[in-house]
């Protein structure tokens, strides 16, 4: 990806921001934004066995792309792209359960929902991963990330044309109290609200 590309996705991913609900994490700092909203999918069970079902409360998982971009600029490496994808995403998710543990709705929350091509080795995170249903929105989700895919990678277009039979969407999820547990810093005394 060129530097230009970079500053016009900067733009757009400034509009975006301001024309949804998302909010930072940690702005520039951790990989993730999110959403609370009502869940409307099928019913998920995730791997501690509860459930998320339709109408629950959640908080929906984003991937900030546009951060990725920049810190991803110049690395021509799959196995130092997967790998520096892992360290972001340790080091994002319990700044995550800590927002989690001290917002006001948290005894509301049930879970953690995310829509994302980059699903593989999210279990040992603890998450689970299900199957998108087949349907117009989802559709133009994955053709986005898709194109993402083809911006964000050093191999660009030839990446997404040679892995097509690799790049499902998927949902990945986890309960609100597993995502406590693991990643909440049990020395930070910090209690659900």
């Amino acid at each position: 990806m060129n530097s230009g590309i970079l500053v016009l996705w900067g733009i757009w991913d400034t509009l975006y921001h301001r024309c949804t609900r998302l909010q930072y994490v940690d702005k520039g700092r951790n990989i993730f934004r999110y959403v609370l909203l009502r869940y409307q999918g099928e019913l998920l069970i995730t791997a501690d066995q509860q459930e998320i079902g339709p109408g629950d409360l959640i908080l929906k998982l984003h991937i900030h792309n546009y951060l990725l971009a920049k810190l991803f600029y110049g690395i021509n490496n799959d196995v130092k792209l997967a790998l520096l994808l892992r360290r972001y995403s340790q080091q994002s998710l319990p700044q995550l359960a800590k927002l989690l543990a001290e917002h006001p709705r948290a005894r509301e929350v049930k879970g953690i929902v995310g829509t994302t091509l980059l699903y593989r080795g999210v279990e040992p995170f603890g998450f689970s991963v299900s199957d998108v249903p087949i349907n117009w929105f989802f559709r133009y989700k994955r053709w986005y990330l898709k194109l993402m895919l083809s911006i964000l990678h050093p191999e660009g277009r030839k990446r997404v044309r040679k892995g097509q039979q690799d790049l499902a969407l998927k949902r990945v999820y986890i309960s609100k109290d597993e995502l406590l547990r693991r990643y909440l810093p049990a020395a930070s005394e910090v209690k659900v609200l």
